[in-house]
């Protein structure tokens, strides 16, 4: 506001000296032929003063940054009226972070264990004695053993990270009973009791110690099972159609997945988690309870509007994806194992579906304990004896899964840490049958894992790759290119795939098309499939030749009909060229045009 004198005074200087100089209108000088020299002291000295008010690039710094700060400020007073008890500040604006992905390698960890103090002194001691036992070092390991002995769970944990591959640790931020393991600041988690039994006391310094160690924290947040929250706010439980709140076997209250209430309490729990140092949110039990056939018929859920339980979970995954994408987060989701196989949340009904999750998260998390099978899945009487093999026979299957997604998350698997008596045949499981569950997945590329322990005991020889690993051929070594990810060749992709068809399992045929050449809905695909009508009688896949890593040609001859009340079409053909292509490393079928002709043709013919 300065400047505005300045400029008249400049102004009306020059109109004097233009007078001065160029004389009336006759164009003399007025007071003769002497020429005045104006004085431009003056405009020189505003000059300067108008060039000393230009600010310098600290001073414009500094007001941009007061401006963002006043901008923030008025945010957070908007966000605060609009959120509400839910209202969880944004991250600060100092703090630039980008996503930080981590090949996780995890223990879990429950509040607990992570609450517990730690010395620093007896975490190198654990370090120390790790690496002996992986040696052999036996004068080492006698050496050590009395120390060991008085290290509490978490120091040993931190030890076993700083020892072995181990980077990254999945700690209970809100648990099995829906209470958190820290004071939280959040209005609702207040007014629900659920800071009532905090265990970390300072989980901050908790964050700085992690890091310290170059360790990944991932924040599990266990979600619809929340008894806690259920007793206390019982309108946003699932409800008894007689009335009151539904209760599982064990006489445990779940929230309603359905309800939006519920959803925005668990995400600023994650907001907060956020801000406090997580770099992963990991929603665990994000579903419906299980033996949904017992309590289907009396319970109900206000808000379903219809909707079917995948569609809950589904739903609050993409809300929570937007609300948590200014946070600058990972998320995960861990899900049945079971859900490698089945397709539509049938017959499960527990709100679990693979691609319908899949889309919104950075990393899916099967629970593929081998304990958790029965007789007869993957061939084997007794699953919980065959580590190795149940875990590549579920991977194989989530893979298949992955690849039908246009952007698929990283697959992260639970993997068995633990013993488990009451399984009959059941074996222990020792640091061998860990770590062949370890391997089972890196033959596939699939080099993360989380082990789950609940009482957090874990055998530090577990986590030191064998020798042996080093002469795994992982995918992307193999010499034989024709092999897709899981092993198979463009031939026994395309048998899947008419098999499929003749027995009308339209999911395979789902999973075995390129992504861009059917619609994402399955239900659609479906339907354009059962529009065809073609059935396919009979067919014989011959040999294929591979144009390049990516891409194969096939010859098939078929037989299809197609009737209909007035006519019957046939399709005929000996040597059909069938084309595939390499998908997410997985071989898919381009399906050609079936060109139908009359019976009466192809009889003649």
């Amino acid at each position: 506001m300065k400047k505005y004198p300045i400029v008249s005074i400049m102004i009306v200087t020059v109109l004097t000296l233009s007078l001065l100089i160029t004389g009336c209108q006759g164009g003399k000088n007025p007071i003769g032929d002497k020429v005045v020299q104006a004085d431009t002291t003056d405009v020189d000295k505003n000059k300067q003063d108008e060039g000393s008010n230009q600010l310098s690039e600290e001073e414009i710094r500094k007001i941009e940054l007061e401006k963002k700060i006043e901008e923030r400020k008025a945010l957070e007073e908007q966000r605060k009226q609009e959120l509400g008890k839910f209202y969880v500040p944004l991250l600060p604006l100092e703090d630039e972070r980008e996503i930080e992905k981590t090949e996780a390698k995890g223990l879990f960890v429950t509040g607990n264990v992570a609450g517990m103090t730690v010395d620093k002194a007896n975490v190198e001691i654990y370090a120390e004695y790790s690496k002996a036992l992986n040696n052999n070092d036996s004068t080492k390991i006698s050496e050590l053993k009395g120390k060991v002995d008085k290290l509490n769970k978490f120091e040993k944990i931190l030890g076993i990270a700083v020892a072995t591959e181990i980077n990254s640790l999945v700690i209970d931020v809100k648990d099995d009973d829906g209470l958190m393991t820290y004071k939280s600041e959040i209005q609702i988690v207040e007014e629900v009791e659920a800071n009532k039994s905090a265990r970390i006391k300072d989980i901050k310094a908790l964050m700085d110690l992690l890091k310290e160690y170059d360790i990944y924290p991932i924040a599990r947040i266990v979600t619809f099972k929340d008894k806690n929250f259920a007793s206390h706010r019982t309108d946003h439980a699932i409800q008894l159609k007689a009335g009151g709140v539904w209760r599982d076997n064990k006489g445990v209250a779940w929230v309603n997945p359905f309800d939006k209430f519920v959803w925005d309490y668990n995400i600023a729990i994650a907001k907060e988690a956020v801000l406090n140092g997580f770099k992963e949110i990991q929603f665990d039990y994000i579903r419906f309870p299980d033996n949904a056939k017992s309590y289907n018929p009396i319970t109900e859920f206000p808000g379903r509007e219809g909707r079917a339980k995948d569609e809950a979970v589904e739903d609050f995954l993409e809300y929570a994806k937007k609300e948590l994408e200014p946070y600058k987060v990972n998320l995960a989701a861990d899900v049945f194992g079971v859900i490698t196989k089945s397709w539509d949340d049938r017959p499960e009904d527990i709100g679990q579906t693979w691609r319908k999750m899949a889309k919104s998260i950075d990393y899916m998390c099967p629970m593929i304990y081998p304990s958790h099978y029965g007789p007869g899945w993957y061939g084997y009487a007794v699953p919980d004896q065959e580590p190795y093999g149940v875990l590549s026979g579920a991977l194989k299957e989530a893979i298949e899964r992955n690849a039908s997604l246009e952007n698929p998350p990283i697959i992260r698997p639970w993997i068995q840490g633990f013993t488990a008596p009451w399984i009959k045949g059941h074996i222990k499981y020792n640091p061998k049958e860990i770590r062949e569950q370890i391997i089972a997945g890196k033959e596939l590329g699939i080099n993360e894992y989380l082990v789950w322990n609940a009482s957090n005991t874990y055998d530090p020889l577990a986590y030191f790759p064998l020798e042996a690993e080093n002469n795994i051929v992982t995918p992307d070594k193999r010499q034989d290119k024709e092999k897709d990810l899981i092993g198979r060749t463009p031939d026994s992709v395309l048998k899947d795939y008419l098999n499929s068809e003749k027995n009308k399992v339209y999911s395979k045929m789902y999973l075995l098309t390129p992504v861009k050449d059917r619609p994402y809905s399955y239900e659609e695909f479906k339907n354009i499939v059962e529009a065809l009508n073609l059935k396919l009688i009979k067919f014989e896949v011959k040999e294929y030749s591979l144009i390049d890593d990516n891409n194969a040609e096939i010859k098939v001859s078929y037989e299809y009909s197609s009737k209909t009340e007035e006519k019957e079409l046939k399709a005929i053909n000996e040597d059909h060229i069938w084309k595939l292509v390499k998908e997410n490393s997985i071989w898919k079928v381009k399906r050609p045009e079936i060109k139908l002709t009359h019976a009466e043709e192809e009889s003649s013919n």
